[in-house]
């Protein structure tokens, strides 16, 4: 009884303060004024979202900013969508990234897998650029800084972006752990064939393992059915979580690609010995390894293999036996 109380608190305690922080002012300043960013350089926790809006803010504005959030930790949300900064103004909010990542970086118990420490070094997780003239350029300019971004909602929609930009975004998120939310809907790219590819690179089976598996939601406005279709087919395997989503792409590249991958006395094996094979690449990160590991199993296989002809012949023979 008193477990269940206790629970009952602990599980009050965690609501009331979800609803707190879900409720937290919304700050909308009119300008970019030297108080707010007194209050930004503070650390002000009071400030966790900020909707700056076609408030005019120009290149000054933007690296003023940039410079104001360098070691703001408290700070979730940033709108600063409908501002025009264009591509030049595209360089100080990758500063801002980059200030972030590379307090996630630092840290020596960040894994590929887990980021505790996500949350414990905070900074922004949504970032709205929306309508802000980026063009391609300014893609390109945030590309490294989004390599490595704790970022996990981002709109970058309306911004005049073509297949060019879009190739530069792909490439950057390729090793993304973070980012789960990407709205890039109302830009000029006849094809999103790159963002597929970036999801599900079926080059070798290395860029299968190093493929984005954290990004879970696309949000686009483009006419074409049949990508649209795989597209939500390799989203639906990375809600699925990084980890069983990389292992499930593995699965998929290793059946469309078993003749080529394993020598061909190996291909007539029992199903049961492919589990095992895939347990040692999901395990293991270096796939180059683990594809070596592959290749020193025939010898093995091939025992195993006798094996189990040798059970079958008896089990055929056990079948032809007349009892009377």
């Amino acid at each position: 009884m008193c477990h269940l109380v206790v629970t009952a608190i602990v599980t009050a305690t965690l609501v009331v303060g979800r609803m707190k922080a879900l409720t937290r002012t919304i700050f909308t300043p009119t300008n970019l004024n030297h108080i707010l960013l007194d209050r930004l350089r503070a650390n002000d926790d009071a400030l966790v979202r900020i909707i700056f809006t076609s408030r005019d803010l120009g290149l000054r504005g933007v690296h003023m900013l940039a410079t104001a959030l360098r070691t703001n930790t408290n700070l979730k949300a940033l709108d600063i969508s409908s501002n025009d900064i264009g591509p030049s103004g595209a360089h100080f909010v990758a500063l801002i990234l980059l200030h972030q990542s590379a307090r996630y970086i630092s840290n020596p118990e960040s894994t590929m897998f887990h980021s505790k420490k996500n949350d414990i070094m905070g900074g922004v997780r949504t970032l709205i650029l929306s309508d802000n003239n980026l063009r391609d350029a300014g893609v390109q300019a945030m590309a490294q800084a989004l390599e490595n971004s704790i970022v996990e909602c981002l709109w970058i929609d309306g911004n005049q972006i073509s297949d060019i930009g879009l190739v530069a975004l792909t490439d950057a998120l390729q090793g993304n752990l973070h980012l789960r939310r990407l709205h890039i809907h109302h830009n000029l790219f006849q094809s999103f064939s790159p963002l597929i590819t970036c999801m599900l690179n079926k080059q070798s089976l290395d860029t299968i393992a190093n493929s984005n598996h954290a990004l879970k939601h696309v949000f686009l406005n483009c006419g074409y059915t049949v990508e649209w279709k795989e597209l939500e087919s390799i989203l639906t395997i990375n809600r699925m979580g990084i980890v069983d989503a990389r292992r499930k792409k593995i699965a998929m590249y290793i059946e469309e690609k078993l003749e080529e991958l394993l020598p061909l006395d190996m291909i007539s094996l029992d199903a049961r010995l492919i589990p095992r094979m895939l347990s040692i690449l999901t395990l293991t990160y270096n796939i180059s390894a683990t594809y070596d590991v592959i290749h020193e199993l025939p010898s093995e296989a091939f025992v195993y293999h006798k094996i189990h002809d040798k059970m079958q012949d008896i089990n055929d023979n056990l079948m032809n036996v007349e009892y009377s």
